[in-house]
């Protein structure tokens, strides 16, 4: 579209295609990166699940000594190691 006075601009040309093989390098580069982006979504989600799992358990454990009548010591932190 040209407006009065003003010379029809052409749009600059394409960058040059790639060769063939660097494609399918390409290809497998984003294959790879989402292979790993999936991996990580689900390590990140099973670390939340274990999380819970723990929880869960810890509060059952809890309960069962409750209706035992079983009186338990508060687990220890261990000690950082001397340096």
């Amino acid at each position: 579209m040209t407006y009065q006075g003003q010379p029809e601009e052409m749009p600059p040309p394409p960058p040059p295609r790639p060769a063939s093989g660097e494609l399918r390098d390409r290809a497998k580069a984003a294959k790879l990166r989402h292979k790993a982006a999936k991996a990580k979504l689900k390590a990140h989600t099973l670390k939340e699940r274990a999380v819970r799992l723990e929880d869960k358990a810890s509060s059952w454990e809890d309960r069962a000594d409750q209706l035992d009548g079983v009186i338990r010591a508060p687990p220890t932190l261990p000690l950082p190691p001397d340096e």
